[in-house]
């Protein structure tokens, strides 16, 4: 299925395109303190950029894949991106998220993932979803608890293509 556009009250959610690449790198991925607990590692380079935003193109159409860029309806920036996917590890669909600095704790990730849960219930049909976060990101475990995720158990998390490996979470949604 290809990934559709949603809509929150403040956002809309949209595939991203080659055209983001400028704004992806320098919003978030060119930030180490975004990267800091994200399994990939913050792009000093332009092309490194331009090639993931090229991936996540390529998978627009996939059925295990949902990745949107979030924009603000009211300035029209792309201010991060969210995904729910296959993760093969579980045999599960996992949420995750990041946003660039300037929309921290204005409640974006929580807004744009209720609508990617309302879209994993009700066109995939989920019914169980994934969210893990390293401990010391509260940020990330208030989105889930605000999300309505439940602990699991502690677990190894990694960051930086697992170069670094943090105390983590894992918390399931029921849906």
């Amino acid at each position: 299925m290809k990934t559709p556009i949603l809509d929150t009250k403040r956002l809309i959610l949209r595939p991203l395109c080659m055209d983001d690449a400028e704004r992806v790198f320098s919003c978030w991925e060119n930030d180490p303190d975004v990267a800091k607990y994200m399994f990939w590692v913050s792009h000093d380079d332009i092309n490194k950029t331009k090639s993931w935003v090229e991936w996540e193109v390529s998978k627009i159409v996939s059925d295990d894949w949902y990745r949107w860029g979030f924009v603000e309806k009211e300035t029209g920036l792309l201010i991060g991106t969210g995904l729910i996917y296959l993760e093969e590890e579980y045999g599960k669909f996992e949420i995750g998220y990041n946003l660039g600095k300037e929309a921290w704790g204005k409640g974006y990730a929580t807004e744009a993932m209720k609508e990617t849960i309302k879209f994993a219930k009700e066109k995939l049909e989920l019914r169980e979803i994934v969210g893990r976060h390293a401990k010391e990101n509260t940020g990330s475990e208030n989105v889930l608890k605000k999300l309505g995720f439940e602990y699991v158990k502690d677990i190894s998390y990694e960051c930086n293509h697992g170069k670094v490996i943090m105390e983590g979470k894992e918390y399931i949604l029921k849906i």
